[in-house]
């Protein structure tokens, strides 16, 4: 599954595709491959060009809303899980440079929400692959430079995935603690189902949201493009991973 995941995608299908056809054009005549022919050019255009993966998109993003501080109990501590997203480890530049957009953006996200919180604990996540200061430790020190005490973070410096993220912290602060899991719209609710395997009915905290609405945003048909087929490759492959994920023990 981890082959798949990593390395089926869009592109390869449709290259994959093209070339099966060819060799069914050369090989029969084109009217038994025509029919798989115009097939080819509806999945294509329908992946390729925005209509679609944006509807898709929007659709998946809009099932979390941003979360709303006037629900929350502020007698409760909580705890902000603010999932790892990628990092360059850059000792010339601030730990807010070393880490990614995606990081980032969350962690902006996770600061906001505690700031509104009399208590509050940010809970930085992800390991490094090369053995060096891992990214939950840069994340914690970009939360310092954005002014969060040190005292109100806490680290979890061995998870590699979304799946070892929460484990992880279960495993080290168990399932009575109140959870706010900040992540990418697009993938917060396959982290929120994980949390729920595990016994913690998280509250959801989106950002990075693929498709925004805008006043001027168009959401009709446009012409094919990358950034379309790159966008519908992002939903199938999350919507391939949450439900190996909740299959999964």
């Amino acid at each position: 599954m981890n082959f798949f995941q990593n390395n089926l995608t869009l592109y390869n299908f449709f290259i994959l595709f093209l070339v099966l056809l060819m060799i069914l054009t050369y090989k029969f005549n084109i009217q038994k491959a025509y029919l798989l022919w115009i097939f080819y050019f509806i999945l294509f255009l329908m992946c390729a060009t925005s209509y679609l993966p944006k509807y898709l998109v929007k659709k998946h993003e809009n099932k979390n809303s941003i979360i709303n501080q006037n629900l929350i109990d502020t007698s409760k501590t909580y705890y902000i899980h603010v999932l790892g997203a990628g990092y360059s480890l850059d000792p010339r530049l601030p730990a807010t440079a070393q880490l990614n957009q995606f990081t980032l953006s969350r962690l902006v996200e996770g600061i906001r929400i505690a700031r509104q919180l009399p208590k509050y604990v940010i809970v930085t996540s992800a390991y490094s692959r090369l053995g060096l200061e891992p990214q939950a430790s840069v994340t914690k020190r970009a939360a310092i430079e954005l002014g969060i005490p040190n005292q109100n973070i806490q680290m979890l410096t061995t998870p590699s995935n979304t799946v070892e993220e929460v484990a992880t912290f279960v495993n080290q602060f168990g399932v009575h603690k109140n959870v706010i899991v900040v992540s990418d719209a697009m993938h917060l609710a396959r982290a929120l189902m994980l949390y729920q395997k595990k016994g913690i009915k998280a509250i959801p905290a989106p950002s990075n949201f693929k498709v925004k609405q805008g006043p001027h945003e168009y959401d009709g048909l446009t012409f094919p493009s990358i950034s379309s087929l790159k966008l519908m490759n992002e939903y199938l492959r999350e919507q391939l991973k949450y439900w190996k994920d909740s299959w999964s023990n």
